[in-house]
């Protein structure tokens, strides 16, 4: 898998780089915004690791701009900017996943996989398209990545119609954040609950901008989240 690597701190983009390649990944480094845009204008990645501060931009303009120009491809965030507004700006910017900075080269490797595998890239097993789920009004089409309020569609990122179609499956079960997490990002890790937090935030932001009035994903304290059919 073509991998574009934009980071500007050399120790970091060779740690990257030699961590990518040994899982047989070609890797492309660059330093800028604007090296990285000239190579996506000759050949488009199969996936793209962008650092955030960067000598001539920023990679969550970036990665607004590459959302629109090229919407199915993935989009990974490494970064030394740790709090939770920072990780959600990522997102909503229209990235994958979010790691920080320090990492270990084996929990990019694991967050590498999983988002090449959620989004079929070659190399990986891609998975089967789910049957659309439907409750409450609400009509989930896992294969379009598309979800709908009484036709109104809902526009759910990746990730918010992965967490959602997980809920939908299981209504009135509380899911772990444990669950959710090897669902939806491939790997379990609690760590991850403020990220899952954030989704699900998003998510009923949406629901109660398109009108649906009941709160359709409840917390479970100490343990999740559930869908509530009724």
């Amino acid at each position: 898998m073509l991998v574009l690597v934009v980071e500007d701190d050399q120790d970091y983009a060779e740690i990257i780089a030699h961590t990518l390649r040994r899982d047989s990944h070609d890797v492309v480094l660059v330093n800028s915004c604007s090296a990285a845009w000239r190579f996506i204008q000759q050949k488009p990645p199969a996936l793209a690791v962008l650092d955030i501060v960067l000598p001539d931009g920023s990679g969550l303009d970036m990665a607004q701009t590459l959302r629109h120009s090229l919407p199915t491809l993935p989009i990974m965030f490494l970064s030394s900017l740790d709090r939770p507004a920072d990780v959600t700006a990522g997102f909503n910017s229209g990235g994958d996943d979010y790691i920080v900075k320090p990492f270990h080269p084996s929990v990019l490797l694991a967050r590498v996989r999983a988002v090449a595998r959620r989004s079929g890239r070659p190399g990986v097993v891609e998975r089967p398209a789910s049957t659309a789920v439907e409750a409450m009004g609400i009509r989930l089409e896992p294969g379009n990545q598309a979800a709908y309020f009484h036709g109104v569609n809902l526009n759910l990122s990746r990730l918010e119609c992965e967490i959602m179609g997980q809920l939908m499956l299981y209504p009135r079960k509380a899911l772990s954040h444990a669950f959710l997490s090897e669902a939806v990002w491939g790997y379990r890790n609690m760590n991850d609950a403020t990220l899952l937090k954030n989704h699900v935030c998003s998510i009923r932001r949406k629901l109660r901008h398109a009108g649906v009035e009941v709160e359709l994903i409840r917390t479970v304290q100490h343990v999740g989240y559930s869908f509530v059919a009724i």
